[in-house]
C-alpha cells in the first residue's frame, strides 16, 4: 500500500533551509521542497533593470521593491521567491526580518522553459488566492510582459506588453516603464532553454 506523501509546512521549510544552506534557493509549492536551478544572464539582466527602472520611479513614501532570493511566505504550504516584488507602504506589517509573511502587491516572474508551467499553472492561483494584487510575468524568448490583475478572488489576464510599449500599473498609480531599454539589454543574447 503506498503511503500518501505528507506536506510541508513554512516551519518545515525553514527547519530543511537552515541560513548555511541558503546559497541554494528552494521554494515550498503547495506543500513540496522545490529546488530551483540559478538563474540564466538575461534573466538577471532583465531583472536588474526592471529593478532600477523601478527604484528610480518609486520612492520610500510609495512602497519598497525586494529582489530575489528572498522567502515570501504566502500561506501555510507555499513560500516562494518572486524574482522580483514591490510592497506598498500600507502592507509595510508583511515585512519581517526573515522575509515577507503575506502577499505583496505585486509579484514579477520571469518564465524559464522549467519554471512555466508552475509558475503559471500554481503559482498564479497561489497568488491570486492570497490577494496579491498584479503579477506580471515575463517572457524572455517572446519579449513581452504579460500583466495579470485581480478580478475578485482571480488573477486575470489583463494585457500583453510587448517589448517596445509601456508597461503601467494599477497597484503602484503613476507608474510607467518604458519596456524598450530593458529588453534593448538582452536582445541578441543567447537564452538558455531552463
Amino acid at each position: 500500500m503506498i503511503q500518501p506523501r505528507t506536506k510541508l509546512t513554512g516551519a518545515d521549510y525553514i527547519a530543511l533551509t537552515p541560513p548555511s544552506h541558503r546559497g541554494v534557493r528552494y521554494q515550498l509549492i503547495e506543500g513540496e521542497l522545490i529546488k530551483m536551478a540559478g538563474a540564466s544572464v538575461p534573466h538577471q539582466e532583465f531583472i536588474g533593470e526592471l529593478y532600477f527602472a523601478l527604484r528610480s520611479r518609486i520612492g520610500p513614501d510609495t512602497g519598497a521593491i525586494f529582489v530575489a532570493p528572498l522567502d515570501v511566505a504566502m500561506d501555510e504550504q507555499n513560500t516562494f521567491q518572486p524574482d522580483l516584488l514591490f510592497i506598498s507602504n500600507n502592507r509595510r506589517h508583511i515585512i519581517e526580518a526573515h522575509g515577507i509573511t503575506g502577499a505583496p502587491d505585486i509579484v514579477i516572474e520571469v518564465l524559464s522553459e522549467s519554471t512555466r508551467q508552475r509558475d503559471l499553472t500554481v503559482k498564479l492561483p497561489v497568488y491570486a488566492r492570497n490577494g496579491v494584487r498584479e503579477m506580471w510575468v515575463a517572457d524572455l524568448r517572446a519579449a513581452t510582459v504579460s500583466k495579470y490583475v485581480r478580478d475578485g478572488a482571480a488573477l486575470t489576464l489583463e494585457r500583453v506588453y510587448q517589448s517596445n510599449e509601456i508597461l503601467t500599473s494599477q497597484a503602484i498609480p503613476g507608474i510607467a516603464i518604458d519596456l524598450v531599454p530593458i529588453f534593448d539589454r538582452i536582445r541578441g543574447a543567447a537564452l538558455p532553454d531552463s
